[in-house]
């Protein structure tokens, strides 16, 4: 049987990492495995810190909303916002985002911005974007192995 729980805040980077460190403890309690929830922390910690950055623009007040809802084969991870939509251009890259890996010798390649949907394709087994009416949806899924 499914379970579900719902988060609901304000959109601000410490709210985001409240809902990552809930997710990960939820997760730790699920059939998946336990090491993984550092990566689903991760994951959602990169997420909604976009969704802070670009879908509000930095500006406090906006809602944000975590779905998290657990089966016997996976786990499905919905952030819900009512801020700008993500351009197309972004959309393109959602579902097939690369890590770009970090050269030691090449400082050029050690960027901090524009790394997080790479991050969130990495550690997680799929991802997607949505908008419906005013809200933007961004679904992440972890699957238990086997």
């Amino acid at each position: 049987m499914a379970k579900c729980i719902t988060l609901r805040g304000e959109a601000g980077y410490s709210e985001v990492s409240m809902m990552a460190k809930a997710v990960a403890a939820i997760y730790q309690l699920s059939s998946l495995l336990a090491k993984d929830a550092c990566l689903v922390e991760l994951a959602v910690v990169e997420v909604g810190n976009n969704i802070v950055e670009h879908a509000y623009g930095d500006k406090p007040g906006g809602l944000l909303e975590l779905r998290y809802l657990q089966s016997d084969s996976a786990i499905e991870i919905v952030l819900v916002d009512e801020g700008a939509p993500m351009s197309q251009e972004t959309q393109a890259r959602v579902a097939c985002a690369e890590l770009q890996p970090m050269d030691p010798g090449d400082p050029a390649t050690w960027t901090i911005s524009g790394r997080g949907l790479g991050i969130v394709n990495e550690v997680m087994d799929g991802q997607s974007y949505r908008r419906e009416g005013n809200r933007n949806y961004f679904r992440m899924v972890k699957r238990v192995p086997g």
